[in-house]
């Protein structure tokens, strides 16, 4: 078998096809699934779209931090601006589920699909005017990978064992055994995948001034308010590109960003709250966005705690807790009910989900024989105290005391890694292929396996299921690993892959929010 080279449009998990799921079929089945308004905000002809103009997005919450390691998770939040500033090495096409190039032109795999060569977009400049070489690539890559540093993106990416900068427009990967997320991860917008400039990263810059290759470049960060980035004149693809400047204002309240949408003091904002969303969506001022895909939101339930060591006290909870209650009060139904977070990419069925049954609950609570007190760490957003207040007012149906800690985003997050919880909100992110998330939450050395829960036969159902070369076998291992989480009770969902943003009528170019976050690099202003 030869080597398998790309240097167009080259589909995601080639050649071990890593989406099996059926391609949406074209655009007439796109607008049935987002409706008129997503074809109102598709880019028009070039001769319509507009040079210069400032747009102004609202987000949630404030961002953690832009380097790999110091910042930790970007979140949707981060990933929004992340877009504007860093770029990865692959570009992907949501709707064909194809990576192709972006600062990587052209690549090779070897015969036994351990090692990738790419060759890398020459000219292209960093934002501080140093160019972006292989040298960038490998250094970035091999400081996520070093254990020493503690990434919170490694255990995501550790099939990879090295990058190797062979020349300074050629970069190598080394894979441990053939992975079929390997095209697709190189592609996210998340921490991993945005390439920073090794000489700023090592200066100890990058985490609160970023500085990448992308179409914008960092002006400002008033922490708890706004981020301003602006046009960066040399970008290897300025003719792509029209706004003169994006403003992120940091608006926590829903209702406040919705009614700034509505004013016009912001043009974008994303949402995942169901009164808002559906309100907007009968809007006719209002520009609406969609996408489903495939991840979910959902509770983690601490193992390494008591009384949750106790599979009984875990089962309990996932019985006590009405997932489609919570779909309809929170999400106003604007979610999907899931049983485990593979989308369309692969039916698991009920997949051992213990689904709500109060009477099995308080069985398991008289079996177990003693007081359950137990907490949860939230957010003190809307959304956060709702599900904290029905996740208590459902256990103490059947007989479990939850006390309610409402904490900020990076706490939240802190705690979290930390295993400093019982039961906490979390999410399992929209994916090609959520293999890599699912083998780090069960894998016993995993530092994301954020539940605690492990055994031997788990270890090797998780490895089985990363190392299988054939695509069925990999996502019915991957069903096979959901149904353990679900009959152990290690996490429950409260609603799958739906994602929505809006958009004021003056601004074009604006795709749905893929992964649930909103790319503004190419959209315009039509005044």
């Amino acid at each position: 078998m030869p080597p398998t080279r790309s240097s167009g449009t080259c589909p995601a998990m080639r050649p071990s096809r890593p989406d099996p799921r059926p391609r949406r079929r074209g655009l007439a089945r796109l607008a049935a699934a987002l409706g008129a308004a997503v074809l109102l905000a598709a880019p028009f002809a070039a001769g319509a779209q507009q040079k210069g103009g400032s747009i102004t997005v609202g987000l949630e919450t404030d961002v953690t931090g832009f380097d790999a390691v110091a910042g930790g998770v970007l979140g949707q939040t981060g990933e929004i601006v992340m877009r504007t500033i860093q770029e990865p090495l692959l570009d992907f096409d949501p709707d064909t589920k194809e990576v192709k190039p972006l600062l990587a032109t052209a690549w090779e795999a070897n015969e036994d699909l351990t090692q990738y060569t790419f060759t890398l977009r020459e000219g292209v400049k960093f934002h501080d005017g140093t160019e972006f070489t292989a040298e960038d690539v490998a250094a970035h890559y091999n400081r996520i990978l070093d254990p020493e540093q503690k990434s919170r993106s490694r255990s995501f990416i550790s099939v990879i064992q090295g990058a190797e900068a062979l020349d300074r427009y050629t970069v190598r990967f080394t894979l441990a055994h053939p992975w079929g997320a390997f095209l697709p991860y190189l592609a996210a917008t998340s921490m991993s995948g945005p390439i920073p400039p090794r000489a700023h990263v090592e200066a100890g810059g990058q985490n609160r001034h970023p500085i990448g290759t992308g179409p914008f470049e960092f002006v400002s960060w008033l922490g708890g308010d706004r981020i301003v980035v602006k046009r960066f004149e040399d970008y290897w693809a300025k003719d792509e590109i029209h706004l003169d400047e994006v403003v992120f204002r940091i608006l926590p309240d829903t209702q406040t960003r919705f009614a700034s949408l509505k004013s016009g003091e912001v043009d974008v904002i994303w949402t995942d709250r169901g009164q808002t969303i559906v309100n907007a969506q009968k809007d006719p001022d209002i520009v609406s966005l969609k996408t489903e895909g495939a991840g979910a939101e959902i509770i983690l339930l601490n193992a390494r705690n008591a009384p949750l060591d106790d599979v009984r006290v875990r089962q309990a909870l996932a019985h006590a807790f009405n997932q489609p209650a919570a779909v309809k009060i929170i999400w106003q139904d604007t979610k999907p009910v899931v049983s485990s977070p593979m989308g369309d990419s692969r039916d698991c069925g009920e997949a051992k989900l213990r689904g709500y049954d109060p009477k099995a609950a308080k069985a398991l609570v008289e079996d177990y024989g003693k007081p359950i007190r137990l907490s949860m760490v939230h957010t003190a957003t809307p959304r956060g105290r709702e599900i904290g207040e029905l996740i208590q007012q459902m256990s103490k149906a059947v007989g479990i005391e939850v006390e309610l800690i409402p904490v900020d985003q990076g706490t939240l997050i802190k705690r979290t890694f930390g295993r400093e919880f019982d039961i906490v909100g979390w999410r399992i992110a929209d994916a090609v292929d959520v293999g890599p998330q699912l083998y780090a939450l069960a894998r016993s050395d995993s530092s994301y396996n954020l539940t605690g829960y492990s055994s031997p036969e788990f270890d090797d159902l998780a490895h089985r299921m990363r190392t299988a070369k054939d695509v069925d076998e990999r996502f019915e291992l991957q069903c096979e690993i959901v149904a353990e989480m679900n009959d152990q009770a290690t996490m429950l969902y409260w609603g799958g892959g739906a994602f929505y943003a809006f958009t004021t009528p003056r601004v074009k170019g604006v795709p749905p929010p893929y992964r649930g976050a909103v790319d503004v690099t190419r959209a315009w202003v039509e005044e």
